[in-house]
């Protein structure tokens, strides 16, 4: 007789193998694919690896086109269970044929169960033979072969809630993804995808509705009053009992009674002996929380590395809901393993001196027992089996986490002191760790003593210092991953299988990132929670995902028909589904903008500002009649504004209009142009925006001297337009200098010639001495001619007072350079 075993994964059938065949086993191939042949218990056995699911759902070839099917119609339509890895599925046919006799060996869950049914189809392609379902919790030789010793009928309902998940998942994944993809890029032109998925956006949610909470976040003053004591044992804090006072003049009023006091009073102390409890054996969620706050590893990873080290042999099944162990479970067999191990021998061997009991949890799922260690094994023995960095330390926490579970109760003493000054309430506690039970074997649980000297009731103390501490209150922090997992379990998003999933999802997308243990979310997952919480909130909470996991469930546990299930939880989507609709406008305008507005934030270039009529971005708008600034905002808004035809234009960040335009621009490197107003040189406010860079003192009335560029001149004028004007060279590049002439107080300028001709700083006052040398050097003639044409030591007024300071549209500053 033959019979066939298929297993979830290759290195669970590697194992099965090694197990039941004693070490004598032959490794084969079957269509490419590795499968282990050996005898047990007089029968011919063949084992094979599956790998997850081979086959999944889609909807027929017709529908896969976007731009074809309207997204609504999907939730009608029934999807395709296909094949999705041929060789497996030949592979799972050609053993099928051979076998007098289908044994299913996947994980014990509702996906395993869906995965081995898989497997159970395709083999009654071919063959009629009977199939039953071998289940273990480990990959322990003990419970592998009781549990093909024990073979039971395969669970229908089981596999069938998966199934249900699966086209309820793909029904509103699809319908939704599409809705709001199409919708968005007919106002917004973005390629991307947005994802909307039953457990990946109320999870999502989650993370939005914390960072909503921190931008809302408004901080307020608060005063503490504290006070140093001091006594023969040593000093310690007090607090006064009023807390965080938000009233100034309170805080105020209490320090003002208080000050210069030197001598406190103890009215009451209050001792107490606390303990601590071990903390409950380990569920999947559990341990995703304890994985990700005490490792700083991902739920997924954490996930990942769990299941490698069940298959590996090391520890128990990692997806179990349930937190108590079994009345019958062997602790004494797996502790004396344990007192064997160095690194855990001291806590094994104090758990092996007393009864073992241990601290259960109130949930058994009938699932599996809790996750927990089936060997005692080290480090090095551990990292040589599983090949992720993170495995040694996956396991310690485990098996750390079973050991502190049989341990007894941390013992703590507190103390509690009320101290008066000036019949001021003071408070200040301690607390001192007098037996440290399970927190011996669990240093992740840091408890740091808080010691207060010993001092007794009535006693006087010292008043150190006193302090009056203004403060302000802090925004809430944002979420943890372990504080994601608790509140994806308490509101029923995901499975103990498919929570770290997603929250993956949600990273891969672009919506959340991890930074540390905390996780943030980003601007896409923002806009788009922000959309739909808007306009279809019921997709972001969690309540129709709880009622879902509620409909699969009650397909497993036998209360609902497979059939009616896919009905009524279709009928949900279809009225979320008609919510989307009806709010499609105000949906895709939300998130269509703000996509907008992150395409136009990234472009510097061409980013103006934001519009003051929408709230939306600014921006400079190119097209085939000419450029505009108009607004993201389009086309509920239609604010705009013209802009000059020619020049480049360069945006301005560091000035701002006196008239509040929206931005200043810079035309070419002729004049600048205020965006809502227009061209700065015909503005009244224009000398109080651009004041000249003055050189010095004018010698002929109280103005100043500044430069003037034309095409193809430049020289130096009077703010005042009194006619005095003074030349400066006529070639090379002229920066003014923040340096000053010692002798005249004129600022230095700096030139320099084109070629390889040195710079050199001068004064360019001629009615200065140093002026005069830099004027006489030789090269310098045809400046004096200049001068001697027009004298400089007087008015010059046959200048029209227009070409000295007058209109600005032709007045160029390109030569002039400010060196700081």
């Amino acid at each position: 007789m033959t019979v066939v075993a298929f297993a979830e994964k290759n290195k669970a059938a590697a194992q099965i193998a090694s197990i039941l065949g004693d070490g004598e086993v032959e490794k084969i191939t079957v269509e490419g694919l590795p499968a282990y042949e050996f005898k047990w218990k007089g029968e011919e056995w063949l084992v094979m690896g599956l790998s997850g699911h081979i086959m999944n759902y889609d909807f027929p070839e017709q529908y896969n086109k976007w731009s074809e099917v309207n997204p609504g119609v999907l939730l009608a339509v029934d999807p395709e269970k296909l094949v999705t890895r041929a060789d497996y599925a030949a592979a799972v046919k050609n053993l099928a044929k051979r076998a007098n006799k289908i044994v299913l060996a996947c994980d014990y869950d509702r996906e395993g169960e869906n995965i081995g049914f898989e497997a159970k189809t395709l083999a009654e392609e071919v063959t009629n033979v009977p199939v039953a379902r071998a289940r273990f919790s480990s990959l322990s030789p003990n419970e592998v072969k009781k549990a093909f010793e024990s073979l039971i009928d395969p669970d229908y309902n089981m596999a069938m809630a998966a199934e249900t998940r699966q086209i309820l998942d793909l029904k509103m994944g699809a319908a939704f993804t599409r809705f709001v993809t199409l919708s968005v890029r007919e106002r917004a032109r973005t390629k991307g995808i947005l994802s909307i998925g039953p457990c990946q956006t109320p999870t999502c949610g989650f993370v939005y509705e914390r960072e909503k909470a921190i931008r809302a976040f408004q901080a307020k003053d608060f005063w503490k009053i504290t006070a140093i004591f001091s006594a023969e044992g040593g000093e310690f804090e007090g607090i006064h009992r009023a807390g965080n006072i938000h009233d100034k003049e309170k805080a105020a009023e209490i320090f003002k009674r208080l000050k210069g006091t030197k001598e406190g009073l103890v009215a009451k102390k209050t001792v107490k002996e606390a303990k601590t409890t071990p903390p409950n054996p380990l569920n999947t969620t559990e341990f995703l929380k304890r994985a990700s706050k005490f490792l700083g590893i991902s739920p997924e990873i954490a996930l990942e590395v769990a299941e490698q080290l069940y298959l590996a042999g090391f520890t128990s099944y990692p997806r179990t809901e349930t937190n108590k162990y079994a009345d019958d479970f062997d602790f004494k067999s797996l502790v004396f393993d344990f007192a064997l191990q160095k690194e855990y021998k001291p806590f094994a061997e104090s758990i092996l001196i007393a009864p073992i009991v241990p601290k259960n949890g109130e949930k058994d799922a009938h699932d599996h027992p809790p996750i927990h260690p089936i060997r005692a094994a080290s480090r090095g023995e551990v990292s040589s089996a599983v090949n992720i960095p993170q495995a040694p330390e996956v396991y310690d926490l485990i098996a750390r986490h079973f050991l502190a579970n049989l341990m007894p109760a941390a013992v703590f003493e507190k103390t509690h002191l009320h101290l008066l000054v000036q019949e001021e309430p003071f408070d200040s506690s301690g607390t001192v760790l007098k037996d440290s039970g399970w927190l011996e074997a669990y240093p992740f649980e840091n408890k740091k003593d808080k010691l207060l000297p010993f001092v007794e009731e009535g006693q006087k103390v010292g008043v150190k210092k006193l302090s009056n501490t203004k403060s302000k209150t802090s925004p809430p922090k944002k979420l943890t991953e372990a504080e994601l997992l608790t509140l994806m379990d308490k509101n029923g998003i995901g499975t103990k299988a498919t929570a770290p999933t997603h929250i993956e999802t949600n990273k891969k997308r672009g919506y959340l990132e991890t930074k540390g243990k905390t996780i943030s979310i980003l601007d896409t997952g923002f806009t788009l929670m922000e959309g739909l919480s808007l306009t279809v909130p019921i997709l972001v909470r969690p309540e129709i995902r709880a009622k879902i996991e509620a409909l699969i469930q009650e397909v497993e546990d036998g209360k609902k028909e497979f059939e009616a299930a896919l009905d009524e939880g279709t009928t949900l989507i279809q009225e979320m589904y008609a919510q989307l609709e009806a709010n499609k406008k105000e949906l895709t305008s939300s998130i269509a903008g703000t996509i907008k507005d992150e395409a136009a934030l990234e472009d510097k270039k061409n980013y103006i500002g934001t519009c003051k009529a929408c709230g939306h971005v600014l921006r400079i708008v190119q097209t085939d009649s000419g450029r505009f600034v108009g607004c993201t905002g389009y086309p509920d808004c239609r604010n705009s504004y013209p802009l000059p035809k020619a020049g480049a234009l360069t945006v301005l960040r560091s000035k701002e209009c006196k008239k509040d335009a929206a931005a200043v621009l810079k035309v070419g490197n002729k004049y600048n142009w205020a965006v809502g107003i227009g061209p700065c040189f015909t503005c009244d406010l224009e000398k109080e925006c651009y004041p000249p860079e003055t050189v010095g003192p004018c010698p002929e009335c109280d103005g100043s001297m500044f430069l003037i560029t034309f095409k193809d001149t430049r020289f130096l004028g009077c703010t005042k337009r009194c006619g005095y004007t003074h030349s400066v060279p006529k070639t090379g590049k002229l920066t003014l200098l923040d340096k000053t002439c010692e002798t005249c107080g004129w600022k230095l300028f700096r030139l320099k010639e084109e070629g390889e001709s040195p710079e050199e700083e001068f004064c360019v006052n001629r009615r200065c001495t140093e002026g005069r040398k830099y004027w006489k050097q030789p090269g310098r003639g045809a400046e004096t001619r200049i001068r001697e044409q027009n004298s400089v030591s007087r008015p010059v007024t046959s200048l029209p007072a227009n070409r000295v300071a007058g209109k600005s549209s032709k007045i160029s500053t390109a030569g002039l350079e400010k060196n700081k």
